[in-house]
């Protein structure tokens, strides 16, 4: 099949899936406004998004000029892949910045498959409803109204979770299909690390107790003061454990703090000599190879975010065969059972530190939560999805 994936930052939430169908065979081409690059027999036609003046219009009305601007710039090189005689069969497209808008103007006989990830509500945001002002209702109401109109083009809207799915309105439900994007096959055949070796010469070698806590920024949403909030007792229930945390400063998801601060600063300057930060170890990034041997390593993997956008660092370290410790949610409990495959966590900081220091103690069960959890996550794994997702897209061509 011929395929056009369409993402902002491409590849995006398609970093596995397109290099895996285009190993499979499929002619695939990209939209994209960023300059990363991808498999080499995916061609990326890029638009460039030039800075504009917004001063006197309401702030949100920005984030809608981005939507049309954008959707007008995607539109125009598939324009340019259609002058050129090429069309997709399925177009496979992330909404959240507008560029699938117009793409059934350009391309009106192909069927268009969305990965939105989410709906949101005011859980997503931290926020209690009857607390919101009327500011964040409106913000709510215009990210949600962006996302209506991208979604009243798919034939067909594809999620990792039925959590995500559920998060929709039900008109478009009916359009959802639960579909993971999929764990890489040599993840699962990977042998556990002994030993890793980290920047300024920390070595943590097989003696050494490892935690670790990932996420794409350290921010409330994903949990991460309550992490923090628990090192003091872990730390002095455990002497020898190091903790490995990799995150940025910014926020994603959640409010940065008050005092301008990052959420990493503040918790420090809030927890202060309570805890050794020399064994506390620090990475805004890592490149993924060298997340995969922290995977190895970790001898329990704290995941703390609340029921949100399912983080593809938490699959892939499950199907490395570490034990996961996460905060029970509805999300969460569709990928772990407690006491089988990994650990729920209900409490506060305080059972958060005593029940990290506890599993520490018990090798074994963390070692059978490892095994349990990759073997469970199979199901997930790359060839599986493919062949899914190949029939739905196959469907869809049929149908038009």
């Amino acid at each position: 099949m011929r395929l056009l994936c369409v993402h902002q930052n491409f590849p995006g939430q398609f970093r596995d899936l397109a290099p895996a169908l285009a190993e499979r065979g499929h002619s695939i081409k990209a939209i994209s406004n960023s300059d990363r690059t991808s498999h080499p027999q995916i061609e990326i036609l890029r638009y460039q998004l030039s800075k504009t003046e917004h001063s006197g219009i309401h702030r949100l009305s920005g984030e809608v000029d981005e939507w049309i601007r954008r959707s007008e710039l995607a539109a125009q090189q598939a324009e340019q892949l259609r002058r050129g005689g090429w069309a997709p069969d399925v177009i496979l497209a992330h909404p959240g910045w507008g560029e699938s808008l117009l793409l059934r103007d350009v391309f009106p006989s192909t069927p268009m498959v969305l990965w939105p990830e989410l709906w949101l509500r005011p859980e997503h945001m931290g926020l209690v409803p009857s607390d919101m002002s009327l500011e964040q209702k409106h913000y709510l109401r215009c990210k949600n109204s962006l996302l209506d109109a991208a979604l009243a083009e798919a034939d067909a809207v594809v999620v990792p979770t039925k959590y995500q799915a559920e998060c929709f309105p039900a008109r478009w439900r009916g359009r959802m299909r639960v579909i993971h994007e999929g764990l890489q096959e040599e993840l699962f055949a990977l042998p556990r690390l002994e030993n890793l070796h980290l920047s300024d010469g920390i070595s943590l070698g097989p003696e050494v107790p490892v935690v670790t806590f990932i996420s794409r920024n350290l921010e409330p949403m994903r949990g991460f003061p309550l992490f923090m909030r628990a090192l003091p007792q872990l730390q002095a229930l455990d002497s020898k454990v190091h903790i490995v945390i990799v995150g940025g400063d910014a926020v994603s998801y959640s409010a940065a703090p008050t005092t301008g601060e990052t959420w990493k600063e503040v918790l420090l300057k809030e927890l202060g000599n309570r805890i050794d930060e020399r064994r506390i170890h620090w990475f805004s990034r890592l490149p993924h190879e060298e997340l995969i041997k922290l995977y190895r390593r970790s001898d329990l993997h704290v995941y703390l975010s609340n029921a949100f956008v399912l983080s593809w660092s938490l699959t892939e370290i499950m199907a490395c065969g570490t034990a996961v410790l996460a905060k029970s949610n509805a999300m969460i409990e569709e990928l772990i059972t407690p006491g089988i495959n990994g650990g729920l966590l209900k409490g506060d900081e305080t059972e958060l530190g005593a029940a990290m220091a506890a599993l520490l103690k018990d090798k074994g069960q963390l070692r059978r939560w490892g095994e349990k959890a990759r073997n469970n996550l199979r199901k997930m794994s790359q060839i599986k999805i493919l062949e899914e997702l190949e029939e739905l897209l196959q469907k869809l061509k049929n149908q038009f």
